[in-house]
């Protein structure tokens, strides 16, 4: 088989399927190879994400994105043809040359939805890092008090 895309959902990477990325300024889909892991542990994966990466050919970053969340939306499609590979099917008897066809090869298709988050989502993550920042400032302002 080729060498495949890969998309990464955080610290996760998956092969992206032909034409899998299909996403605009406010959100969209990515379609990717399931693989070993489960429905469930995907979409663990999908809501505690904090960027999407698509690695290119080369193995390097194509783009990044953090400015999407999950939409809570994941769709499993299986047997999806997912690539194509030549097998031999025989030998032609005069040439004595081998004959090849296309095989399809299936797998099971994810697809995850991802949108811009909203007001209220936007203003509870910002909340959530002060307070992160309150504990290491009231953490750095006792320390320096004890010295």
């Amino acid at each position: 088989m080729n060498q495949i895309e890969k998309i990464k959902f955080g610290d996760q990477e998956f092969e992206l399927i032909a034409a899998g990325v299909n996403l605009g300024e406010s959100g969209g889909s990515i379609s990717f190879q399931k693989g070993p892991m489960t429905f469930d542990a995907i979409e663990a994966v999908l809501k505690e994400n904090r960027s999407i990466t698509q690695i290119g050919l080369s193995d390097e970053p194509d783009w990044t994105r953090s400015d999407l969340v999950y939409a809570g939306k994941l769709t499993k499609q299986s047997d999806q043809v997912i690539g194509s590979e030549q097998v031999q099917i025989g030998t032609d008897e005069e040439t004595n040359k081998p004959i090849y066809e296309n095989k399809d090869i299936k797998g099971d298709v994810m697809t995850a939805y991802f949108r811009k988050p909203d007001l209220t989502e936007t203003v509870a993550a910002q909340a959530k890092e002060i307070e992160t920042l309150k504990a290491t400032v009231g953490t750095l302002v006792l320390s320096s008090l004890e010295v």
